[in-house]
């Protein structure tokens, strides 16, 4: 890989990293209040991303056509998952989220 291409990609991560600390560090969403933004048939994926960064994870349902994109909050004062499915359009279908009790 070129060496532009690392400092483009070390410079994005920088960006994101410091645009505004709410969000984005590898699907770990640090203020709740940002799912917020996620609304079931309008946001896109690319919306998603813009607001709470990549998710952690990414599992396939291949017969129900989604994609769930799952991240991690802190707050409700407890750890929780979040999961947002993507239908096939890339428009956000569902959003699930699970409160832990534990460690």
């Amino acid at each position: 890989m070129k060496p532009g291409k690392w400092a483009g990609i070390g410079l994005f991560a920088l960006v994101s990293l410091s645009a505004g600390g709410l969000a984005f560090a590898n699907g770990f969403v640090k203020s709740p209040e940002l799912l917020d933004k996620i609304r079931i048939g309008a946001t896109t994926s690319q919306q998603v991303i813009e607001i709470l960064g990549p998710p952690a994870t990414v599992a396939k349902f291949t017969r129900r056509n989604v994609e769930a994109w799952d991240y991690r909050v802190q707050g409700w004062g407890r750890n929780a998952d979040v999961s947002i499915e993507i239908d096939s359009k890339g428009i956000v279908s569902n959003v699930q989220r699970i409160v832990r009790y534990g460690p």
